[in-house]
C-alpha cells in the first residue's frame, strides 16, 4: 500500500500552503495529533507519522482546510425570486407591447399613452397581488399540512416510520439499517414531522415574508418591463413612427431577455429561448394589431 502511495508524483498531490508554511514546531505538534488519531484507529504495521505524511499527501483537500473554500456549490440560493422576476418581465414586455400595438392602429399616439399607462398600473398591482395571495397560499399550506402530518406522528407513529421504510428502501436501507434514526424521532416528534414534511410530502417551510417579497417583485419587474414598449410613444409624436421604434425597441428587449432568462434555465438552447420569447411577443403584437385595425375598418 505505502509503495503504491509513494508512487504519487509532487505534480500529482501537493501540499496546502498552510502545512508548508509551518515552521518545523508547528508541523510536530500537528504530527503529534495525527499521530495519536492513527495509532487508536489503523491496524496498519507501518508508523503513525508515516500514515500522517502519506494522508496529507493524498487527500490534501480534507487537511488544514482553515479558512479555504476548495468548491462552490453553484446553485440558486433565491430560484422563487428569480421565478418572480422572469414572471413579471415576461408579462410586462408582451401584454403592453399588444396593447400599444393594437392602439397604434388608431393613429393618436395620446391614446396609446394613455390606455398604455392604465394597463400598465393596473396589471403591475393585479400581478403583485396574484403573487402575494400564490405565496401567501403555500404558507398557509404548509401549516396546515404540518398540523396533519403532527397529529399522524401522535396518533399513528408506527404507521408513519413504515413510510419512512418504504421511502427509502428503493435505495437499499431497511429497518435494521435506519433503526438509530428511528430511536431519536421518538425521542423528538418535533424533527419526525419536520423530517416528514420534507421527504414524505416534498415541502419545506416558506420564508415568512416571502408573500411581500413576490408582490414586490412580480409588480416592479411588470412595471419596468412595460415601461419599455411605451417609451417610443413619449418621444415621438407620430404614432406609427413611434410604433415601429416600440417594434424594434421592444422585439430586440424580447430577444435578450429570452436569451438571458434560457442562460439561467437551459443554457444549452439559450439561443432557441431567445427566438421563441421573441417569437411570442411578435405573435400577441401583431394578432392585437390586426384585431384593433379590422375592428376601427368596421366603424363607418
Amino acid at each position: 500500500m505505502m509503495t503504491v502511495l509513494s508512487m504519487k508524483t509532487d505534480k500529482e498531490y501537493q501540499l496546502l500552503n498552510d502545512y508548508t508554511d509551518m515552521t518545523d514546531n508547528e508541523k510536530y505538534s500537528y504530527d503529534e495529533e495525527r499521530t495519536l488519531c492513527y495509532s487508536s484507529n489503523s491496524p496498519s504495521t507501518e508508523t503513525a507519522t508515516d500514515i500522517t505524511h502519506t494522508a496529507i499527501n493524498r487527500i490534501p483537500h480534507r487537511e488544514l482546510l482553515k479558512g479555504v473554500k476548495q468548491h462552490v456549490e453553484e446553485h440558486f440560493d433565491r430560484p422563487e425570486l428569480v421565478r418572480d422576476c422572469i414572471l413579471g418581465l415576461s408579462d410586462g414586455l408582451t401584454v403592453p407591447f399588444a396593447l400599444a400595438a393594437g392602439l397604434s392602429s388608431l393613429g393618436d399616439s395620446r391614446i396609446v399613452i394613455y390606455g398604455g399607462l392604465a394597463e400598465l398600473v393596473s396589471g403591475a398591482i393585479s400581478m403583485g397581488l396574484g403573487g402575494y395571495l400564490a405565496a401567501k397560499s403555500d404558507f398557509d399550506h404548509y401549516h396546515t399540512e404540518r398540523e396533519r402530518e403532527a397529529r399522524e406522528v401522535e396518533l399513528y407513529p408506527d404507521e408513519e416510520e413504515e413510510e419512512i421504510i418504504e421511502l427509502f428502501e428503493p435505495y437499499g436501507l431497511d429497518r435494521e439499517s435506519m433503526e438509530p434514526m428511528m430511536a431519536r424521532f421518538r425521542q423528538n416528534p418535533e424533527k419526525f414531522v419536520d423530517f416528514m414534511m420534507r421527504y414524505e410530502l416534498n415541502l419545506e417551510l416558506p420564508d415568512p415574508n416571502r408573500s411581500w417579497i413576490s408582490a414586490l417583485t412580480i409588480g416592479i419587474s411588470y412595471f419596468l418591463g412595460g415601461l419599455i414598449p411605451l417609451l417610443p410613444y413619449f418621444l415621438v409624436s407620430d404614432t406609427y413612427t413611434a410604433l415601429y421604434g416600440s417594434c424594434l425597441v421592444t422585439l430586440l428587449t424580447l430577444f435578450v431577455f429570452g436569451y438571458m432568462k434560457s442562460i439561467y434555465l437551459r443554457p444549452k438552447q439559450a439561443f432557441m429561448g431567445a427566438i421563441q420569447t421573441l417569437a411570442i411577443g411578435a405573435v400577441a403584437a401583431a394578432f392585437s394589431y390586426g384585431i384593433v385595425a379590422y375592428v376601427n375598418s368596421l366603424d363607418p
